[in-house]
């Protein structure tokens, strides 16, 4: 009888040793013959390193037209496979690149710089590693490393920044940036001229930060022009000498109904002269202009080479605010002061559509500025004191189509001679920023970003750490010692 159960035993581990050289037989080499032929499966819970059917179906339609796409990576792939952090990209430009629409060319700048110089000839693109150039045709749009990942972030029990979670915001972005170079689509940026404004000439920094946005830029005069073009997305009007006539007041009109934005910087303007039709303008949407020059009489809160070198603040939006253009400049990773050249100041108009319109300041001086009357018919010029001065501010008009109006009281800080002065930095930034929130020029094709979260654990003190000590390697060690005890009483029996 003894001998019958040992023989049931042995061939019951026999099954057992054999069923498992048999898992291993097939396992590792289907693992091997996965990895060789590159196959894998995509386990994530929001298929994080799959292409959605609004991707694959675009991209089998330009597989269809014979059409292609240059993607330049400026980073080798080699060097980002093995990166956990970027794994998502990784995976995602590889499903890319299984579609013959879309050629992807991956380099390092550093050993490979005339390919950055063929690239780039005129160094206007601010190009760095693991940025992404889309080209086709004479199209070509820069998307920034930056741009691919959004981090929600948290503190510890100590204070130190934690990843709480993030989201993976690739796709969207890459394909809508092969729609834009595929049809040939980049927004233009007009320049208002005819009335002694600025020219593009002057403005040459400026016009390569655009590029660098991905905009285009031209300059247009309506008094031999019909409207405003159809193409413009941002008309601006910079450090005009002279006033709107009225066709010209009225075709900007027409504009901003269908929804045009309007982007104008007047720096103070010493002749006996009225703006009555850009006024005009401003008022519609709520916004005054006086005629003066702002000073600041602190020795404190101004340069010392320029007295007009005015110390302001960025003025933070409210918490209901739908628009926010100062967060990024007024965050603590921003040390930089902010600085205003001669500038002139804005107030708000409470017109019969004030409630139809959201409006907010975004750059005021302190209570020692002085608002001294300059140029402009008032009979009658009045010196304001003790108070703060608006030198930018912005209104959107929702019954316009929300239409947005910028404006700014100095031309200044986009001119060559204004930008090559570091002190008015935020300015230009603010002026920029929005430049793309009027409008982004990125193509949006709805896909949802993907989240990736973190599992963490917190331990506050030592009685903690043991405990989880004994639950994630004394315990699981312990019951691997109870089955082989078990095993070992019952092996004979």
């Amino acid at each position: 009888m003894k001998n019958n159960i040992l023989d049931k035993n042995k061939k019951y581990t026999l099954l057992a040793w054999t069923l498992a050289i048999l898992v291993l037989a097939v396992s590792v080499p289907l693992n091997l013959i996965f990895d060789r032929l590159n196959i894998t499966f995509d386990m994530t819970p929001n298929s994080m390193y799959t292409l959605t059917p609004i991707t694959q179906n675009y991209l089998d339609e330009l597989d269809a037209s014979g059409e292609e796409v240059t993607v330049y990576f400026l980073q080798k792939m080699e060097v980002i496979e093995n990166e956990p952090e970027l794994l998502a990209l990784y995976r995602t430009l590889l499903a890319y690149d299984e579609h013959p629409c879309f050629r992807l060319v991956d380099f390092d700048p550093d050993t490979e710089p005339q390919i950055l110089a063929d690239l780039n000839p005129e160094g206007v693109l601010n190009l760095q590693e693991n940025d992404f150039l889309f080209v086709h045709d004479n199209m070509v749009k820069r998307l920034p490393a930056t741009m691919m990942y959004t981090y929600d972030m948290d503190t510890d029990d100590q204070g130190n920044s934690i990843v709480k979670g993030a989201e993976f915001r690739a796709e969207n972005y890459f394909t809508g940036y092969i729609k834009s170079v595929m049809d040939g689509e980049i927004p233009t940026v007009y320049f208002l001229t005819g009335h002694g404004e600025t020219p593009l000439s002057e403005m040459s920094a400026m016009c390569a930060n655009l590029k660098n946005y991905n905009y285009g830029a031209e300059e247009l005069n309506l008094t031999t022009a019909s409207a405003v073009p159809e193409d413009c997305c941002i008309l601006i009007i910079a450090n005009p000498l002279h006033d709107l006539t009225d066709g010209e007041y009225q075709k900007i009109l027409d504009y901003t109904k269908t929804g045009g934005n309007i982007n104008i910087l007047l720096s103070p303007n010493k002749e006996k002269i009225a703006y009555y039709n850009l006024e005009t303008l401003m008022n519609s949407y709520c916004i005054g202009m006086n005629y003066d020059e702002v000073t600041e009489t602190n020795d404190n809160r101004h340069s010392h080479e320029d007295t007009y070198a005015m110390l302001c603040e960025m003025v933070p939006a409210n918490d209901d605010a739908e628009e926010n253009l100062t967060a990024a400049l007024i965050s603590e990773a921003n040390s930089l002061p902010t600085y205003m050249p001669k500038s002139r100041s804005f107030y708000s108009i409470y017109n019969g559509n004030f409630s139809t319109c959201r409006q907010a300041n975004l750059i005021q001086t302190d209570t020692t500025a002085i608002s001294k009357p300059f140029g402009g018919i008032s009979a009658d010029p009045v010196t304001i004191e003790g108070e703060q001065a608006t030198l930018a501010m912005f209104s959107v008009d929702t019954l316009r189509n929300d239409s947005k109006l910028i404006v700014f009281g100095s031309g200044d800080i986009i001119t060559d001679a204004g930008t090559s002065e570091a002190y008015f930095i935020n300015p230009l930034q603010l002026f920029l920023t929005s430049i793309t929130w009027m409008y982004n020029s990125d193509v949006d094709m709805n896909i949802q970003n993907k989240e990736k979260t973190y599992d963490t654990i917190r331990i506050s003190n030592g009685s903690e750490a043991k405990g989880l000590m004994v639950l994630f390697v004394a315990f699981p060690i312990a019951v691997a010692l109870i089955g082989v005890i078990v095993w070992l009483r019952r092996k004979d029996s």
